[in-house]
C-alpha cells in the first residue's frame, strides 16, 4: 500500500520568500506547491488534495477569502496571513475542513506550534527557529514574542 505524501500549498505574490519555509516543510516530510494568485491556487486545488494551505489574505488578483468556501468540508487545514510591521499575523480559517470560529490570531513565532497541534504532531515543533514564517520575502527567521492577539 502506497502512502500519499502530505501536501502543502503556499499561496502569495512573493512565493520566492517562501523558499526557506518550503525547505523546512520538506524536511518534515511535506511536499509543497506554490501559487502566486487566487486563480493559480484554485487551479492547483482542483487537481490536488492538499492537507494544508497557507495563503496571504491579499493576493494580486483578489482576496483569498473564497478559498474558505472552496475548502470547507474537505480534509484541508487553511491559514490566512497578513503583513504587519514585524512579520505576519496568521489566522486559522479551517481545521480539516471545519471552520475555526473565534480562533485567535497567531504571531509568526506561534505558527509552528499551531501547525504541529492541527496536523497531529506531523510537524515537530521546537526543533529550531522556523525559517520563512515572517513576511514573505523576508529570509530571516525573526521570532515574535509568544503572545496571541484575539479578534474582536
Amino acid at each position: 500500500m502506497t502512502v500519499r505524501p502530505k501536501m502543502v500549498l503556499l499561496v502569495g505574490e512573493t512565493t520566492t520568500g517562501f523558499l526557506r519555509l518550503v525547505n523546512w516543510l520538506y524536511n518534515q516530510g511535506y511536499r509543497c506547491h506554490l501559487a502566486t494568485s487566487y486563480r493559480d491556487a484554485c487551479n492547483l486545488i482542483s487537481r490536488t488534495q492538499f492537507d494544508l494551505v497557507l495563503s496571504q489574505f491579499q493576493l494580486p488578483d483578489r482576496t483569498a477569502f473564497p478559498l474558505l468556501a472552496r475548502l470547507t468540508g474537505s480534509p484541508t487545514t487553511l491559514f490566512f496571513s497578513t503583513h504587519v510591521e514585524s512579520g505576519c499575523l496568521w489566522l486559522p480559517m479551517l481545521e480539516r475542513g471545519t471552520r475555526c470560529i473565534g480562533a485567535p490570531v497567531l504571531r509568526s513565532g506561534d505558527l509552528t506550534e499551531a501547525l504541529s497541534k492541527v496536523l497531529d504532531g506531523d510537524i515537530r515543533s521546537g526543533e529550531s527557529d522556523t525559517p520563512g514564517l515572517g513576511a514573505p520575502g523576508d529570509s530571516s527567521s525573526a521570532r515574535i514574542p509568544d503572545e496571541k492577539v484575539a479578534l474582536k
